[in-house]
């Protein structure tokens, strides 16, 4: 039962973590965009969260390829729009660990509490 708990309290701080991690990273803050990502951010690992709850990894692979199709879609040329595109790659590949991560400990939890 404790591993539920430590599991919420862990996705709940999940976008802290990435927030700081990614505030090192570029250095920069920028506080009307940053709501969005972690907003983004949350329900990406929500959807990681029951996809690994239910044993559907591979689906996991969607999460990917939309945004994939995101940083591919930007103009090349332009060198902000590649490091914002990289930016973005980053945070979802730690979303990623995190939410599958986050999904095994509530696994782990239910197989405790049901048996």
């Amino acid at each position: 039962m404790w591993i539920i708990a430590l599991g919420i309290l862990f996705y709940i701080f999940s976008g802290l973590l990435i927030k700081l991690f990614l505030e090192f990273l570029s250095g920069e803050k920028n506080p009307e965009t940053d709501y969005i990502g972690m907003t983004i951010g949350y329900s990406e690992r929500l959807i990681i969260i029951v996809f690994v709850v239910l044993n559907q990894y591979t689906a996991l692979g969607l999460i990917i390829a939309a945004k994939s199709i995101l940083r591919f879609s930007g103009d090349k040329s332009n060198e902000t729009v590649k490091k914002e595109s990289e930016y973005v790659l980053v945070g979802t590949m730690i979303s990623l660990v995190l939410g599958v991560a986050n999904g095994l400990m509530f696994l782990w939890g239910f197989k405790e509490v049901i048996g």
